[in-house]
């Protein structure tokens, strides 16, 4: 089994807008534990909605794949070509309705690794991990830097429609020539050749995006109460906190924050004393996906 890493720009970030977030502030630089839960469970389920046209056929095929592998061990070779047949249905199925795919995908999961450090430990474990590596102490710093990240990885196992296909016909030509073992062995090495991708999307970008959207409505409201000035008080401290932890961790280059930083103080100005207005957060929200392409374009 191959497996590739990818970076994703943050555009989940209008799938999470509706999801709840508890009130923090500034200086809970690490997003709560239920809000990155939420990132993650929402970053999966929209990479499940886009690989459904085809995962249902190539899931199928798959398993089918394994009812053949199961029937040649128990000597069925009936049982196994017909297995067969069906998978490669399953997949000429697929492949007419999407000609130009490659990999069909068969499974999605997810998992999170989110730091909890401020930004100023964060930058002082940057800091600590350069000074070991100038002192030829690389496997010192590689302890440190392993666990410097907040992101969600989406990975995503692919079937290759390229080969596994011809792979399935191959195997069922062997049983028909009455060479069982050969058959087994092309269909284990089928099996072998499922493409696992990695993809990850930095938390602090992808947090920041859900509360940008919270804080939006609450910009546009005329005549905030008391409370709800706080509120949205509260929010742009903790864009501004994620703000500071993505830089700290480096998803973006130099400079990259800078201009978010700037449009921060926008809002905060027209916002204060109950200002309101629409699209107040418009800009902030689009300089967000920037940073986020950005970094993207930049990790491939």
């Amino acid at each position: 089994m191959t497996r590739k890493t990818s970076w994703k720009t943050p555009l989940l970030a209008l799938a999470l807008a509706g999801l709840s977030l508890p009130a923090f502030a500034q200086d809970g630089a690490t997003a709560p534990a239920d809000t990155s839960n939420e990132a993650n469970e929402a970053a999966r389920n929209e990479a499940l909605q886009q690989s459904d046209a085809v995962l249902a056929d190539a899931l199928a095929a798959l398993e089918e794949t394994a009812n053949a592998l199961k029937a040649l061990e128990a000597d069925k070779a009936d049982e196994a070509t017909a297995a067969l047949e069906r998978a490669i249905g399953k997949l000429e199925v697929t492949l007419a309705a999407n000609p130009g795919l490659a990999l069909a995908p068969v499974n999605v999961a997810s998992s999170i690794t989110d730091i909890q450090a401020s930004p100023s430990e964060i930058i002082a474990l940057r800091q600590e991990a350069l000074r070991l590596m100038k002192d030829h102490q690389l496997q010192l710093a590689r302890r440190l830097v392993t666990g410097l990240a907040s992101e969600v990885t989406i990975s995503t196992t692919y079937l290759p429609l390229g080969t596994y296909p011809l792979a399935l016909k191959s195997a069922a030509a062997l049983i028909a020539s009455g060479d069982t073992e050969t058959a087994i062995a092309v269909l284990g090495n089928a099996l072998d050749t499922l493409v696992v991708i990695d993809t990850a999307l930095p938390l602090p970008l992808l947090t920041a995006g859900m509360l940008v959207d919270e804080a939006r409505e609450l910009s546009e409201k005329p005549d905030r109460s008391d409370e709800e000035n706080a509120r949205l008080g509260a929010l742009l401290d903790a864009i501004e906190a994620q703000v500071a932890k993505g830089e700290a961790l480096e998803y973006g280059g130099a400079g990259a924050f800078d201009d978010i930083r700037a449009e921060l103080e926008v809002v905060r100005a027209a916002t204060s004393d109950g200002g309101s207005g629409e699209g107040l957060l418009d800009k902030l929200k689009a300089l967000f996906g920037k940073v986020g392409r950005d970094h993207a374009a930049a990790a491939q």
